[in-house]
């Protein structure tokens, strides 16, 4: 793939990735009137004295130009304020906000992954917000206004520390034609549980030989972040959780075990899926559904564009589709969703902080504009907004929008990175080595308290 072509449909900043969520960082009002809450007045074109800002963020050939252009139209309306906008490939941001922090460098306000919202947090580096000064009446409206993994990764306790710009969940992808070759209709058929995921995805394979032609269904083995975005909600269904009250990873309990026990059985018990079979990339995690190769693939939403540039009769024909993750109910499935938060610096002045709380109201204050230039990664804030004709006419709307309120956010936990290299060894192990299941999420679990007993000293 050539340079130009992988800028144009690179979605690498909608996936996690591992540097992002590294955690090795050195710790360097509402007025009550007598019937209703007045919420304080923008600032958007008041004349005042002359502020200079720096925003970070990272670069994607949708989201990035949308943030820029409304960051100009602030400085448009506030000629007193001045934005230094600078931006940087995914997997680097972490690593240069860590730097910045180690060494005074920081930026005022940056965008921030909300999988890296507990280390941040944990070693002070964001100022909590004023709920008035970005939209709101108070935490409690904040929370109302959003969706539940939003809101709870945007809070903590009573206080707001982030803006939420975008949270999406990821959906199951069918590719419909296939369906239809094998006798099953997609938009009936579709698998609403995990055992009809393994019939349908074992119906759906064609081999010659012992070598695929192609994969009923394919899980991501490209990304030990992939993984676990993927496994996170498997985990959840079947009534597991990641660590206890007490903070132990619990990964390798009973539910823990059922959990990877089905998601393993597409290679063990269904035979439908080679997990080392796969052309998948950073910038491409979808690249085997696109390429026809495999059938069924859970992902973010995928814009148009990267259809078309990767397979323009797919695209053109319309024969693709996203539904909801299989449930242990069937046609109860839910998926992670995850998303990212404007925050403003503990480090910086409190003008600045009030400067760049209204700056972030400013940004999220047109959806719909938002919706026309980033589709189909939806806003986190939940309104009148998804009713707009060109909002619900996009394809597969209606799906994205369910998977983005139902699903549940990645484990919050100070050692994200860790967690995340642990459970993909563990899958490795238990899908491409047939190793013991029991065993090797006793070994990930272990790790995971290994990397916490690390952090904590």
């Amino acid at each position: 793939m050539d340079a130009k072509l992988e800028r144009k449909v690179d979605t690498t900043p909608e996936s996690p990735a591992p540097d992002a969520s590294r955690r090795r960082i050195v710790v360097g009002s509402t007025a009550a009137a007598a019937t209703a809450l007045v919420l304080p007045k923008p600032l958007w074109g008041q004349p005042r004295q002359s502020v200079n800002i720096s925003f970070w963020t990272w670069e994607n050939p949708q989201q990035r130009p949308w943030i820029h252009k409304r960051v100009k139209m602030y400085m448009e309306k506030n000629p007193h304020v001045k934005v230094d906008f600078q931006f940087f490939p995914f997997g680097d941001l972490g690593k240069k906000l860590a730097v910045g922090f180690a060494t005074g460098t920081a930026p005022d306000g940056f965008a921030s992954q909300d999988w890296v919202m507990p280390v941040w947090l944990d070693k002070g580096l964001l100022a909590p917000l004023d709920p008035g000064m970005v939209g709101y009446s108070s935490v409690a409206e904040f929370r109302n206004a959003h969706t539940s993994a939003a809101a709870q990764t945007a809070t903590q306790g009573d206080r707001l520390y982030g803006v939420p710009f975008q949270f999406y969940g990821f959906c199951n992808y069918l590719n419909t034609r296939h369906f239809q070759e094998v006798g099953l209709n997609a938009e009936k058929d579709w698998p609403k549980s995990w055992p009809e995921l393994g019939e349908v995805a074992k119906r759906l394979s064609i081999k010659e030989g012992n070598r695929f032609v192609r994969q009923g269904f394919k899980f991501a083995m490209h990304s030990p972040v992939w993984t676990t975005i993927q496994f996170n909600p498997i985990l959840h269904q079947h009534g597991g959780k990641w660590f206890d009250e007490s903070g132990k990873c619990v990964i390798n309990n009973e539910a823990g075990v059922k959990a990877m026990t089905v998601r393993a059985s597409l290679v063990r018990e269904y035979g439908a899926e080679d997990p080392a079979d796969t052309v998948a990339t950073n910038p491409l995690p979808m690249m085997d559904w696109l390429r026809e190769r495999a059938s069924m693939f859970f992902n973010h939403p995928i814009p148009l564009s990267a259809i078309e540039s990767q397979n323009p009769k797919m695209a053109a024909e319309k024969y693709f589709r996203p539904v909801q993750y299989p449930g242990v109910r069937p046609g109860q499935g839910y998926s992670t969703t995850y998303g990212f938060h404007f925050v403003v610096s503990s480090k910086t002045t409190p003008e600045k902080q009030q400067v760049l709380q209204d700056m972030y109201r400013f940004i999220m204050d047109d959806l719909g504009d938002l919706w026309k230039d980033v589709a189909p990664f939806p806003a986190a804030r939940k309104g009148k907004w998804i009713e707009d004709p060109m909002v619900k006419s996009y394809p597969g709307f209606d799906e994205i929008i369910k998977a983005r309120d139902n699903g549940v956010p990645l484990p919050r936990t100070l050692v994200f990175n860790e967690l995340a290299d642990a459970l993909h060894r563990a899958v490795q192990n238990i899908v491409l080595n047939r190793g013991d299941i029991k065993g090797s999420l006793d070994s990930a679990a272990a790790e995971i308290d290994r990397a916490m007993a690390g952090y904590k000293r």
